[in-house]
This record gives structure tokens, sequence and C-alpha cells, in this order.
């Protein structure tokens, strides 16, 4: 049974090494520099070094989303635009600016794709977003390949579309769909003008489609390995690594980090509130001059935190002056402030006091659970990419 278990371990070893040897692709120094001439109008201290780390590491994360979350590589969000979409947005900027190349071409006539032809071809928006099998077929018989300079069949177009995008060409957007048209139209024709330059600078256009979906991808699939945080985009990385935090990690952590648990549980506080904001102005002239204690005894007015002895814990914080007292810079006299009330105050919060949250607090075990899974999220890729390099060769 052991042997079996090693044997099946070498199997697995032997399979995820020829897989990183069967996507690796070593680029030429001349795909570097010319990646690192179009990086510098973004960053101008980036060395080449760091350009090629970057691609090396992009190539690394591509590999691990193939992988892992082989979904992601095709399209980053369901209702977004398609990764070969951004691709070809992406490819044509850096033609632009790194070849120069115009991408103007005759006149093209798109007449016949008006709003009543759309709707007519397209019909209605399915309420759940996927097309059925007789549109797609009905899509996939129009040939567009005479207007986009590619093979190229009017439901290979659409899809790449965003959802929103879609929803309007459904409900007849006929300026919109041409607009589309022609942004394909002129990066295929750019394409074109760009493979002979480029093969003579000895830059292959597929290390380029990589190069673009790994910068492209790059975020994404960071932020699925729990390293980087994108909004709307959850780790299950993470999530896995959260459930195997245990208390006495947990415990060790709080140690370690104690101060990251420091927070503010008394204040003193005293304030006076006014129905109307020019009262309120005199007064806080008046507290400034004198002291808002003071300007209390001066002006008749009653101590808003009198019935708390002045004294303000996190019991009393469901009061919102309290919450004004706890917010306040300490030593500071306030604002004039508007109550939710519509009334108008004035304070002044001193004596700050801070404690920290028990090991066993809520707040603590989450915290600490959420930055040791980002801890350990973080050793995992800086393995598995060490890994990655040590396997293809690469020399960083």
């Amino acid at each position: 049974m052991k042997k079996m278990a090693i044997l099946v371990i070498t199997l697995l070893g032997a399979f995820y090494h020829s897989l990183v040897m069967a996507s690796f692709t070593q680029y030429s120094s001349d795909e570097v520099n010319f990646m690192h001439r179009a990086y510098l109008k973004h960053k101008p201290e980036i060395t080449i070094n760091e350009v090629r780390t970057r691609l090396y590491e992009n190539q690394f994360l591509l590999q691990q989303a193939t992988l892992k979350t082989p979904a992601i590589i095709k399209r980053q969000s369901a209702v977004g635009f398609s990764t070969q979409y951004h691709v070809e947005r992406y490819l044509k900027n850096l033609f632009d600016s790194q070849l120069a190349i115009k991408a103007q071409s005759s006149q093209v006539k798109l007449d016949t794709y008006d709003s009543q032809w759309l709707k007519h071809t397209l019909g209605p928006y399915p309420k759940n977003g996927q097309y059925v099998q007789s549109l797609i077929k009905k899509m996939q018989q129009i040939d567009l390949t005479p207007i986009l300079y590619d093979s190229i069949n009017l439901y290979e177009f659409i899809d790449t579309l965003s959802m929103q995008v879609r929803f309007k060409l459904h409900r007849g957007d006929s300026e919109l769909f041409k607009s589309e048209l022609i942004k394909k139209r002129q990066f295929n024709i750019a394409l074109l003008k760009a493979k002979p330059i480029l093969a003579k600078q000895n830059i292959d256009i597929e290390h380029l489609y990589e190069i673009a979906k790994g910068d492209i991808l790059r975020p994404s699939i960071q932020s699925w390995l729990g390293i980087n945080t994108m909004m709307h985009m959850q780790s299950p990385v993470l999530e896995k690594l959260e459930k195997q935090v245990n208390k006495s990690e947990i415990k060790a952590f709080y140690q370690a980090n104690k101060s990251q648990f420091k927070f503010l549980s008394q204040v003193k506080a005293h304030g006076a509130q006014f129905a109307s904001r020019t009262n309120a102005v005199d007064f806080r002239t008046l507290a400034d001059n004198k002291s808002l204690k003071q300007a209390l005894v001066i002006s008749g007015k009653q101590d808003i935190y009198a019935q708390y002895n002045s004294e303000l814990n996190r019991k009393n914080k469901s009061s919102w002056v309290v919450q004004l007292a706890f917010t306040t810079k300490e030593n500071t006299i306030s604002a004039v402030i508007r109550t939710p009330r519509g009334e108008w105050v004035v304070i002044h919060s001193y004596e700050h006091q801070f404690d920290y949250f028990s090991p066993e607090d809520e707040t603590v075990r989450y915290q600490a659970t959420k930055a040791i899974a980002k801890q350990k999220a973080a050793q995992q890729y800086e393995n598995n990419w060490l890994k990655w390099q040590n396997k293809t060769g690469v020399i960083l």
C-alpha cells in the first residue's frame, strides 16, 4: 500500500513537471526589451530585470489558473467582457504606442446592421443571460469575415462582449454594434500590419498574446490565490485556510500583534446643545477664549454629558452624543456639529483611555483568522513561485 502511494505521488509529480514544461515560454531579450519600452510609458523607473520578473511571474500565474481555476482564463466575470476582448484592446494599444501602426482602412458599409436587423436576428435577451442552442446555431451561420478581416461568425463575435453590451444589442442598439465591429476590424488590420514588423524584431506574436493575457489576468489570479484583494472577488484559497486556523495560532498572533487590538475604552467630555447654529457658533468662540467648561458656566447651559458624570464608556455608545465624544480628537473643542435631530452641539473630549480586546474576543478571532490565512496564502504563493522557477530553470 505504501509503495502504491509513493508511486502515485511520483506520477503526479512527473505529470505536474510535464505540464509546467509544456506550458513554459522562454522570452527572448528582444521581447523583454520591447515590453520594457512599453512599461516605461506608465512606470518610468521600472528596470529591465523587473519587467523580466513580471513577465515570468505572469506566466506562472497563468499556469496556476489553468490548474486551479481554468474558468478565469476565458472570462474574469460572468457579466464582463471576455479575456480575448481585453487582450485585443491591450495589443492594439501596444501596436499603437510601440509600432506606430495606423489601422485605417477603406470605409466599410454597415448599413445592413440596423436596429431592425439586430432585433430580428437576436430576438429578446434571454432572462438567464444564456443563449439556447438554436440561437447559437443561427448566429454561427452569419459570417462576419469580410467585414472583420478574420474568419469569425456572429456568435463568436458577440460571445466576447459583456452582458450589458449584449443586452443593448438585443434591444436594437445598432450604433453600439457597429462601434464594436469597427473596434474588432481595426484590431485585425493592425495585427496584419504588426506581424511582419514584429517578426523582423525577433518578437513572437503568440508570446505577446500570452504576455497580454498575463498582465490582464494578474490581479484576478492573485486575488483568487489570496495574495491580492479585488472587489467582488472571493478567494477559495483564503476561505480554506481560514477554516484551518486554530485557537493556538490565534493566541500566538494576538501575543505578537497585541497593539493591533487596542481600543478606546473610556473618555471624558463636556458639551452643550443649541437649537440655533448662530448660538452654537457664539458658544464655541467663548469656549475657545476661555474653556468649554467655563463657557457652560458663563452661558448657563446644561452639560449634555452630565447624566454620565462626564465619564463615558463603550456601554454608553448607543447614544449619538457619546459616539461623538469617542470620535472627537482628544483635548480639542469640536466644530459646530449638527445632530441627527437638527440641533447643534459643541463638545470637548479629553482624557482618552485605551484597553485591549481579550484573546477570546470575537474581534480578535475574526481579525487574527483573516491575517493568519493571508500570511499562509502568501507563503504558499512564494513556495509555488520558487518551485515553478526551479522546474523551468528561470533565473531571476
